[in-house]
């Protein structure tokens, strides 16, 4: 009987095993990020070369961010201390960044609850310093000082986390985590749930008291860190919680999805052309499956987008059935009509 195949391990270890807590020299170092000593003092002393730094529209508020990321060789090094981090073991609170963890997987988390609080942390990744991440290399990891240093100048730009570079959210949540663990201390310690999603904080339970928010903020400020978009919810009615609504035991999809998938109908039916609904059915199975995930396949509304998805399948079917036959009927057409003799012809052919 052939093994199942085992699913892989992303998170292996927990952070006193990681290679980095195991006080590496610079040439260790090297080693573990692709490159040599001289290069890595390299990339830091031209660190200007292998940076992008740019404006960018982001988010369905439509904020303009400043991104500053790397690129080349330097981009190579982000990736790889991104692989090694990411092989540290996180705590079951935070749901991103974390692999096979979604904003479903989070907004599940708080279903059945009464009360909820979200806030946000104010400026998160361009408030995390590279005075912050030296300590946490240096303290937490006990790293020696000059590979502490020669660490922090590679994965900054401009004395911050860069915004834009594959390392950072990883690298923020490790070097905030002592914050977000006492937040989560408090919250088990009074009954209450809590989870993270980047640098958002939903706290739910029965009842939440109103004293528990000074006592969070004032955390995260001794962290130093800022809060702001602090909400008191009900679950009354929905609760949305990264995008999702949380309604009793049920998940619910936000109504901009519903708006999109009827005038994706709307499109579909008024299409002509082959091509046309082609291209509308390709939306309406992603927006539909994307509806289908967030509620539940199990769920009323999981059963009827699921229905509208194998009749969708089935009209395409036929649709490319009957183009296929019209094509080959076509072909067959042109290949029985006679051939023009040569008398037919209007003109000589010399």
């Amino acid at each position: 009987m052939p093994r199942r195949p085992r699913r892989p391990v992303f998170e292996k270890y927990d952070i006193s095993k990681s290679p980095f807590a195991q006080r590496p020299t610079q040439r260790d170092l090297g080693e573990l990020l692709g490159e040599n000593r001289n290069n890595l003092r390299l990339l830091v002393d031209y660190k200007e070369q292998f940076v992008v730094r740019r404006q960018e529209v982001i988010g369905k508020h439509q904020k303009v961010r400043d991104l500053k990321y790397p690129v080349s060789r330097l981009r190579a090094v982000h990736e790889r201390l991104k692989f090694h981090l990411n092989k540290i073991k996180q705590p079951s609170y935070l749901f991103s960044p974390r692999k096979n963890r979604g904003q479903r997987d989070n907004a599940l988390r708080h279903v059945n609850q009464d009360q909820y609080l979200t806030l946000d942390l104010k400026q998160f990744y361009p408030s995390t310093t590279a005075t912050m991440v030296r300590r946490w290399f240096q303290d937490e990891l006990g790293m020696y000082p000059d590979v502490a240093g020669l660490l922090t100048h590679l994965s900054t730009i401009d004395d911050r986390v860069s915004f834009g570079s594959p390392l950072t959210p990883v690298l923020c949540t490790l070097i905030h985590r002592a914050m977000f663990d006492e937040i989560a201390g408090v919250c088990e310690r009074r009954g209450l749930r809590c989870t993270l999603w980047v640098d958002d904080l939903t706290i739910s339970g029965k009842f939440i008291p109103g004293e528990l928010v000074n006592e969070i903020r004032e955390i995260i400020r001794a962290a130093g860190l800022r809060s702001h978009k602090v909400r008191y919810r009900t679950g009354n009615r929905p609760v949305f919680i990264t995008g999702i609504g949380v309604v009793g035991s049920k998940l619910t999809a936000p109504n901009a999805v519903h708006l999109k998938i009827k005038s994706l109908w709307d499109d579909y039916h008024q299409a002509e052309t082959l091509e046309e609904k082609e291209s509308c059915s390709q939306l309406l199975l992603s927006q539909l499956g994307s509806l289908k995930h967030i509620v539940g396949a199990a769920s009323l509304a999981g059963r009827k987008a699921s229905d509208q998805m194998n009749a969708l399948r089935q009209q395409r079917r036929k649709m490319h059935v009957a183009a296929t036959a019209a094509a080959a009927a076509k072909r067959l057409s042109r290949a029985l009509m006679p051939k023009e003799s040569p008398e037919d012809v209007p003109f000589e052919i010399s």
